[in-house]
């Protein structure tokens, strides 16, 4: 049993009738990380499809989803975290330039690479939050959850190990739902 196995599962069970069996109006995702346009297509191409370009992911999205209000924001502070310097090459000689949308490899740095990946976590919520299709697929969830940690992992803090966190379940009065 592989974790996307057990993912798509307990997706089928959710939205497909385990949890909401009355629920015929409930929107059903599509999981698979779908492109409005493939990576490497024309900006002109992409546009007339309706696509709009993320900067988060490098990747065309539907032009609603990117443009939604919320999704903004969340680009603006991927932006405001940079600036990001990308490359062609792994010794970081050839700058990809900005304003190019026609991507289908580039070289970008660890720091980026973590802030990337705690957006696209937060993009990929705040997606399936407003009933969009998820930005990306669980493999990339699995890739950047992995990443992070392997990265506080490799240089940790010295107090890693010292209590500082006080778990509670949020909220701490749960409002139980009547389903009939």
């Amino acid at each position: 049993m592989t974790a996307a196995w057990l993912y798509n599962m307990l997706r089928d069970t959710v939205m497909k009738g385990g949890l909401f069996r009355s629920c015929n109006s409930c929107p059903q995702l599509d999981m698979s990380g779908y492109l409005c346009a493939p990576n490497g297509a024309r900006p002109e191409v992409a546009y007339e499809r309706g696509c709009a370009w993320d900067p988060i992911s490098f990747r065309w999205y539907r032009r609603e989803l990117v443009e939604d209000p919320d999704n903004q924001e969340l680009i603006r502070g991927f932006l405001d975290a940079g600036p990001w310097h990308r490359f062609y090459d792994a010794e970081g000689t050839v700058e990809v330039n900005p304003a190019n949308r026609v991507l289908t490899a580039l070289w970008l740095t660890k720091r980026e690479h973590v802030v990337h990946c705690m957006y696209t976590l937060r993009q990929t919520h705040l997606w399936l939050t407003k009933g969009f299709d998820p930005p990306f697929n669980y493999s990339h969830t699995i890739h950047c959850t992995s990443y992070l940690v392997n990265i506080i992992l490799e240089s940790p803090v010295p107090d890693m190990d010292k209590l500082t966190v006080h778990a509670v379940p949020y909220p701490s009065d749960w409002q139980l739902v009547s389903t009939l």
